[in-house]
C-alpha cells in the first residue's frame, strides 16, 4: 500500500528513521513523511545522484514513504562541497546551521560568529553565509571570549552567564550525565532548550522543572530506576531523570542523538509511527545547534 510519496526537490522537513551501519561501512535510513532526497543527501554528506544510483531509483521525484535507502560510506559519501572554506554559500530550503556546519567541516558557533547570527536555531532561506576559514574556526571557538567555567565551551548563552544560580547547576549536569553515560553537552543543551535551566518552569501539559518532565515520564522513570522517592520538584532528581531518560532514548535509537531528542519531545513510539512533526524537527535542530556552546 502506498502511504505517501516524497520529492527529491520540494522543500520539506527532514524526517529520518534509525541509521544502521552495515559491514561495508554504509548505512541505511527509512524515508519518512515530509522527507526528500535533497535533504537526506545533505544530512549524510552525499548527493541525490549518488543516492539514486546506489538505490536504483527510477524516478527521484517518486520515492515511497517507508523506503529504506542505502547511504554510501563516509569515505565516499559526497566529498567536499563545491564551496570551500572561506567561500560564500546561499541557504537552501531545509538548511540549518547544524547541517551547513556538518557539510562544510565547521561548527555552528563559528558560522554564527562569522555571520553575526544572534539566534543559531533560525536562519533565513536565501541568505548568503560566509563559511569560516580553517584558521578562523579555532578563533571563534576559543580565544579571549572563552568562558571561565571549566569544561564548558566558549559560547555559553548570555542569558545563562547572567544568572549565577543557573550556572551553579553545572556540577549537577556533569554528575548525572557522567552517571548515565550521556554526553554532558547533550544533557545541558536539551535542558537549556526545554527550560533555560529553570526549576520554576511548568508547561501547559504539566511538564516540570529543568528537564521539563511529564508526570507520566516521572512515573515510568521511578519504576525503571527502582526509586519511588525521585521527585520532579527536586533539582538534582529532575536533572538525574532527564539524564536517565536521554540514556534510555539513546540506547533505543542506537546512539542517534537526533532521534533520541525527537523521542524526548514527541515520544519515540510516535516518531517511529508518524515520523517527526515539523515542531519536532525544529526542536531537534535547535538543540543540536546549541551543542557547541556546551561542549
Amino acid at each position: 500500500m502506498v502511504i505517501g510519496l516524497v520529492s527529491s526537490t520540494v522543500a520539506a522537513a527532514v524526517i529520518l528513521g534509525p541509521v544502521r551501519p552495515d559491514p561495508a561501512g554504509a548505512a541505511s535510513v527509512r524515508v519518512g513523511s515530509g522527507s526528500n532526497l535533497t535533504q537526506i543527501a545533505r544530512t549524510y554528506g552525499t548527493s541525490v545522484r549518488t543516492l539514486v544510483a546506489l538505490n536504483d531509483i527510477a524516478d527521484p521525484n517518486m520515492v515511497l514513504v517507508g523506503t529504506v535507502l542505502q547511504i554510501p560510506p563516509t569515505s565516499t559519501a559526497g566529498s567536499v562541497p563545491a564551496a570551500a572554506s572561506g567561500s560564500t554559500i546561499v541557504v537552501s530550503p531545509g538548511d540549518t546551521l547544524w547541517t551547513i556546519s556538518n557539510r562544510y567541516g565547521t561548527t555552528v558557533s563559528a558560522l554564527a560568529a562569522a555571520n553575526g547570527i544572534a539566534d543559531p536555531s533560525h536562519v533565513t532561506i536565501g541568505r548568503h553565509l560566509t563559511v569560516p576559514t580553517a584558521g578562523s574556526i579555532g578563533a571563534s571557538a576559543g580565544g579571549s571570549g572563552s568562558s571561565s567555567v571549566t569544561g564548558q565551551g566558549p559560547g555559553l548563552p548570555a542569558a545563562l552567564l547572567a544568572h549565577p544560580s543557573r550556572m551553579a547547576l553545572i556540577p549537577l549536569f556533569h554528575q548525572w550525565a557522567d552517571a548515565y553515560g550521556v554526553p554532558r553537552s547533550l544533557l545541558e543543551a536539551t535542558c537549556w532548550w526545554e527550560s533555560g535551566w529553570q526549576m520554576a518552569a511548568v508547561s501547559s501539559t504539566g511538564a516540570v522543572g529543568v528537564g521539563q518532565l511529564e508526570p507520566s515520564t516521572v512515573r515510568t522513570l521511578r519504576v525503571i530506576l527502582g526509586d519511588q522517592t525521585l521527585s520532579s520538584t527536586s533539582t538534582s532528581d529532575n536533572i538525574e531523570m532527564a539524564s536517565a531518560y536521554l540514556h534510555q532514548l539513546l540506547t533505543q535509537t542506537g546512539g542517534n542523538e537526533a532521534l533520541a531528542l525527537a523521542g524526548y519531545y514527541q515520544g519515540l513510539a510516535s516518531v517511529h509511527q508518524r515520523g517527526m512533526m515539523s515542531s519536532t524537527v525544529q526542536y531537534v535542530h535547535g538543540i543540536l545547534s546549541y551543542l557547541p556552546s556546551f561542549s
